[in-house]
């Protein structure tokens, strides 16, 4: 009677281990715990990557989500111990936007997206602004209004004059012959 039992829990392994092997015959074990995410933008960024491309046209570039630390470097010449403190703090930031210039992918704006209850105040704000950076920050909406949006990128990226106090006014170069310049 014991080797009737015995022998159908045997039977039952190796039905077991015989099913499990026809299953997983197409697929290969993975040796690294990943997987491929669909896709790069969630549904906010999704709708404000729509109104932004309309917004500026053909002018600029868009790039998503670009690590802050490929945009922002400490200084040359810095410490190793307050450089790596610097990087310590760009470490796992990013912008979800970036604009570039059409012609020469240069850098000309990052844009933030930020919940409308959040009042956290945004370090990447000070760190832009220490660099030169043109940053913008847009709360998520459902929806976005495409002149506001072309607006902000427009007032951001415009050049200012240059005004010396010394002078009291804008200094144009003036090139009258290229022979008279000394290079």
């Amino acid at each position: 009677m014991k080797w009737h039992i015995v022998a159908l829990i045997t039977g039952l392994v190796i039905l077991v281990f015989l099913f499990a092997r026809l299953f997983m015959r197409g697929r290969k074990p993975s040796r690294y715990p990943y997987q491929r995410r669909s896709i790069l933008f969630s549904l906010d960024d999704q709708v404000f990557f729509r109104a932004l491309q309309s917004a500026i046209g053909a002018n600029y570039e868009i790039f998503g989500k670009i690590s802050v630390s490929r945009i922002i470097a400490p200084k040359k010449g810095t410490s190793d111990f307050v450089a790596k403190s610097a990087l310590k703090t760009l470490e796992g930031r990013h912008f979800d936007f970036i604009l570039c210039e059409k012609p020469s992918l240069s850098i000309a704006c990052a844009v933030q997206l930020h919940n409308k209850s959040s009042h956290e105040e945004d370090p990447l704000m000070q760190i832009c602004a220490s660099v030169g950076l043109p940053y913008l920050r847009f709360a998520i909406q459902p929806e976005y209004s495409i002149d506001e949006i072309r607006e902000n990128v427009r007032m951001a990226t415009q050049r200012e004059p240059l005004f010396f106090k010394e002078t009291g006014g804008r200094r144009e170069p003036r090139i009258s012959n290229l022979s008279d310049m000394n290079f």
